[in-house]
């Protein structure tokens, strides 16, 4: 059996070489937006408010340049399907569908969340997907979201990769991300050329980071919004389930960025908010969140990185977090108002600073307090090695194989009960020795892609 610990550093070592290949593909790629322009897939036909949730209004086929570089041959569609805004009033979304190639048969389906973090359009993965040169494919973190992609079509199985917040790119609007990602999830079973069984497609959801936002909501609303879907569970990785600690956190560190993401994207969907907020912004805070309305998310993280949170408030931290509208608009973003009824696996960084591990804790106590079956993994790798992004890759191994044995299992994947257990680091997970070394080959090979392309 190997070792755990010299596993881990084998991984260590592969990562800070991925890490070298992902600055080259910053450098080299000054990626600040997607393509803008207006294809069809994205025009609402006249009545699409009348049909019924999942409904697939548009679609087409598509080629995913990412998957190039990968040995995954893969056939693509874009669905435009109806969905629910956060109202309850009908919108719209896009999912990009993969399915590997060969016979049609009978597979399992993976919606894939993917962490693209941008109230942008131009920046949502139906749009950087389909880009040679896509901000979404440079950028490290996304790269790895498309290697889970491929390692599920290396299974087998089909891919949705929705985008959450729809076609006006909502992100981290109350529920509207979840609703999406479930109807995604039916426009895809219920797509005649991608060979799936409709409803009683076996389906798993999985997503970290921006992406764990939206599988969290998906899970909660699931019983309520989704029932008759037969979904086998939900990985969920640093969901960032409490702003309030991760405005705290982030401050001053290398994801400080996501900070004004976070901000812009209530403001986009809350005008209360966004008022109230602007008697609180300096004149930079002005500019940075104006500016991130209209950048993904790699270029705004890049620029704001380290940047003290206090650098884009005339008033203190403290003071602007106690504004009654300020504060309601950030709580409503929270989860564990239900509980799943599918099993979820979750797993946090207990020193991430973007999904501080208090709210995760918060989380899957409400979770366990209602009876739901929950394995939660929190890495206690020390502050000065471990963030947001190292645990998006050492957690893979844990997440893939618990979803493996979801997808291949007539059983629950776990028993009824909460499993909940702090680690030295998910690097020494037994299960990344089978997974990991495969991850971030394929990370690094999308990465030189990107950076080749981004040169021609």
């Amino acid at each position: 059996m190997p070792n755990p610990l010299n596993a881990a550093t084998r991984f260590l070592g592969i990562l800070v070489a991925t890490a070298a290949v992902a600055a080259g593909a910053v450098t080299g790629a000054p990626l600040a937006h997607a393509d803008r322009s207006e294809a069809d897939i994205y025009r609402l036909p006249a009545g699409y408010e009348q049909t019924r949730p999942g409904t697939i209004l548009a679609g087409k086929s598509v080629e995913v340049p990412a998957l190039r570089t990968l040995p995954v041959a893969a056939r693509a569609w874009q669905l435009l399907y109806r969905t629910t805004a956060a109202d309850g009033s009908p919108y719209a979304a896009v999912t990009t569908v993969l399915v590997p190639d060969g016979p049609s048969q009978s597979r399992p389906l993976l919606s894939f969340q993917m962490a693209y973090d941008s109230v942008d359009p131009a920046c949502a993965p139906s749009r950087t997907l389909t880009s040679d040169v896509a901000s979404g494919v440079a950028a490290g973190t996304l790269s790895l979201d498309i290697a889970s992609a491929a390692a599920a079509l290396a299974r087998g199985w089909a891919v949705s990769l929705p985008d959450p917040g729809g076609v006006d790119a909502h992100f981290f609007t109350p529920r509207e991300m979840g609703y999406a990602t479930l109807d995604g999830i039916r426009a895809a079973a219920n797509f005649a050329p991608a060979g799936l069984a409709g409803a009683k497609t076996k389906v798993a959801m999985w997503g970290y980071s921006g992406g764990g936002i939206a599988s969290s909501w998906a899970a909660e609303l699931q019983p309520q919004y989704a029932p008759e879907l037969h979904v086998a569970g939900a990985a969920i990785g640093a969901p960032v389930a409490d702003m309030f600690g991760a405005l705290h956190a982030a401050s001053g560190r290398a994801t400080a960025g996501l900070v004004p993401i976070g901000m812009a994207s209530i403001a986009k969907d809350d005008p209360e908010f966004a008022a109230r907020l602007q008697d609180y912004l300096t004149p930079l805070g002005r500019q940075v969140i104006a500016e991130t309305a209209e950048q993904c998310a790699r270029p705004v993280v890049s620029k704001n990185a380290f940047r003290p949170v206090g650098e884009y408030l005339s008033k203190p931290v403290a003071e602007v977090l106690s504004d009654p509208v300020i504060a309601a608009a950030m709580t409503a973003r929270g989860r564990g108002w239900h509980a799943p009824v599918i099993p979820v696996y979750v797993y946090n960084g207990v020193h991430d600073e973007v999904s501080v591990i208090g709210g995760t804790d918060r989380m899957v106590n409400s979770y366990c307090a209602e009876g739901a079956s929950v394995t939660y993994v929190r890495d206690d790798l020390p502050d000065l090695v471990s963030n947001h992004g190292i645990v998006a890759i050492t957690g893979i191994g844990g997440a893939f194989e618990w979803i493996t044995r979801a997808l291949s299992s007539d059983q629950p994947v776990q028993p009824s009960g909460c499993d909940i257990r702090t680690v030295a680091t998910t690097a020494t997970d037994l299960a990344n020795v089978r997974v990991l070394p495969g991850f971030l080959q394929s990370m690094a090979q999308t990465l030189l892609a990107a950076r080749l392309s981004a040169g021609r």
